[in-house]
């Protein structure tokens, strides 16, 4: 059952070796990392490993844990770079610095707007997967592009450009989307 202290007080009682607070700290954040693995990742074994992963670092780090900022960024944080470790680790990575960088206008905000969240997600599964970690990062994180540079360890100009490839690459699916759900309603 899930105890009704605050982090604070949860992390004091793990630096004690509480076994019941570490578990009680694990179900009260696991599903919302598990939904930032499952953004990074694409299938759901490689999110649960990503998953794990970070767990084992949060605990193994929580001594430097330092109450600045929101607990659930610095878990988020850790989450993240655990996925990008493990993309990186994959035999299929391409080397971020090596990709030309694109020469695109930036996506037009009304087209944006009109997007829901899950058609962003579902068309980012066929961008390239450092525009799409990029993209991750910059628009559904919220981090800036120095922010981005610090954790992938890229420039922040590379990440200004893969997210620019990202967003030429969803408007280009949301128009070629939309034209043949339009080209089907006229045929009715």
């Amino acid at each position: 059952m899930l105890s009704k202290k605050n982090n604070q007080q949860l992390i004091a009682l793990c630096l004690k070796g509480d076994r019941r607070a570490q578990r009680d700290l694990f179900e009260k954040h696991n599903k919302f990392l598990y939904s930032v693995s499952m953004r990074y990742m694409k299938n759901q074994h490689d999110a649960e490993e990503v998953l794990q992963d970070s767990w084992i670092q949060v605990f193994r780090d929580l001594n430097k844990y330092k109450d600045s900022g929101p607990f659930e960024g610095w878990i988020k944080t850790i989450t993240i770079r655990t996925a990008w470790k493990a993309i990186r680790s994959k035999p299929k990575n391409i080397d971020l610095e090596t990709i030309a960088h694109p020469t695109t206008t930036a996506m037009d905000q009304k087209i944006f707007d009109k997007m829901t969240c899950e058609e962003i997600l579902q068309l980012l599964e066929n961008i390239p997967i450092g525009s799409r970690v990029v993209f991750n990062m910059a628009v559904i994180d919220g981090l800036s592009h120095v922010e981005i540079g610090k954790i992938l360890k890229i420039d922040a100009s590379t990440s200004r450009a893969h997210l620019s490839k990202a967003r030429k690459i969803l408007k280009e699916k949301f128009n070629n989307n939309n034209k043949v759900f339009y080209e089907r309603l006229r045929s009715i």
